[in-house]
C-alpha cells in the first residue's frame, strides 16, 4: 500500500473544504487505497490551527466539533511515534515535523501546499507534491 504523509495545511484544508482535493485524498485512505501517516506533533498542530480564532470565524466549529474531526481522522490514518527529529527546513522549522514523520513512516510521498516543502521537490528520495499533483498520480494509478 502506498504510504503518504499529509502536511498540516492539507489536513486543515480537508476540514475547511469537504469537497476539495485534500478531502479527496483523505477519502482515498478511508477507501483503503492508500495509507496516510501522521505523528502526534502533526495532529497537535492541526488542532491548534483549527482552534485559531481567525479560522474559527471561517469554519464556525466548536472545540468539541474539532475534537470529533480529529478523533475521526485518527481512525483513518496510521500514527508514527513522532520521536524522530529532522533539521532540513531552516526557513520554517515547524515543517521539519512533516519530514520526520515521512522518514518514520517510510513514506512514498509527502503531500503539502507549503512552498517551504514543495520547493524542496524531494526529501531523502521521498517526492514532495501538492494535492493536485498527488491526485493526478493516483488517478493514473487507480
Amino acid at each position: 500500500m502506498l504510504k503518504v504523509v499529509l502536511d498540516t495545511n492539507v489536513l486543515v484544508s480537508a476540514y475547511l473544504v469537504p469537497g476539495g482535493k485534500p478531502a479527496r485524498i483523505l477519502s482515498l485512505a478511508s477507501q483503503n487505497k492508500l495509507d496516510i501517516y501522521l505523528s502526534p506533533p502533526i495532529l497537535s498542530e492541526v488542532k491548534q490551527t483549527l482552534l485559531r480564532p481567525k479560522l474559527q470565524r471561517i469554519h464556525k466549529a466548536t472545540a468539541k466539533e474539532i475534537a470529533q474531526f480529529l478523533k475521526a481522522l485518527t481512525r483513518v490514518v496510521l500514527m508514527t511515534a513522532g520521536a524522530k527529529e529532522v533539521d532540513a527546513v531552516r526557513d520554517d522549522p515547524e515543517d521539519n515535523k512533516i519530514l520526520a514523520c515521512a522518514l518514520e513512516a517510510g513514506a512514498d510521498f509527502i503531500v503539502s501546499g507549503d512552498h517551504h516543502l514543495t520547493d524542496m521537490k524531494v526529501f531523502q528520495d521521498i517526492p514532495i507534491v501538492n494535492p493536485a499533483a498527488f491526485l493526478t498520480f493516483m488517478d493514473a494509478r487507480l
